[in-house]
């Protein structure tokens, strides 16, 4: 966009922490992930005795990396996004896309929320633990989404709040 960044608020300042400490979380799963991944490969192709939890735990991790990074990847205004509109407004146009933007990114949130609760209720009432060889419980994948939604629609909804903090704080 071309409007100056908007300072975050005390809310977004907050979230901005608990999330940045998510991403720490995030990227040592990404180390995590590499050494079972390369443990993987050497077991498979220098030992010739793979082993078989490796892509079930790998999928695991991965869920973590991507849901406890989201919240800080949002904040930092680096995930994927559609600028074709965004990148030519000014102004009250640009708060707006900016706003309708994390408006979005808050629905999304919720409804991967209310899909958590939903999930998490079942697999714990239920005993539902995964078909692969790890048999691991459900629940455990399922609260990693949940928390994850929970965090990435904070960092929304203070995001909306500093920016309607700033458009308040111009007028």
């Amino acid at each position: 966009m071309s409007e100056a960044p908007v300072a975050p608020g005390r809310a977004e300042r907050v979230i901005g922490a608990v999330a940045g400490v998510a991403a720490s979380i995030a990227a040592l799963t990404v180390l995590v992930a590499l050494a079972v991944t390369s443990y993987g490969v050497l077991m498979r192709y220098v030992f010739g005795t793979p082993v078989t939890w490796v892509d079930e735990l790998s999928g695991y991790l991965v869920i973590v990396i991507v849901m406890m990074g989201c919240a800080s990847v949002l904040l930092r205004g680096e995930h994927i996004g559609v600028d074709l509109l965004s990148v030519h407004a000014t102004g009250a146009t640009a708060r707006a896309l900016a706003i309708w933007s994390m408006i979005a990114v808050a629905l999304f949130s919720a409804a991967l929320i209310y899909s958590g609760v939903l999930m998490l209720r079942y697999s714990v009432d239920f005993g539902i633990y995964s078909e692969g060889y790890l048999e691991a419980p459900m629940w455990m994948p399922q609260a990693v989404l949940f928390a994850g939604a929970i965090l990435l629609g904070l960092a929304a909804v203070a995001r909306i709040m500093s920016l309607l903090r700033a458009h308040r704080d111009v007028r």
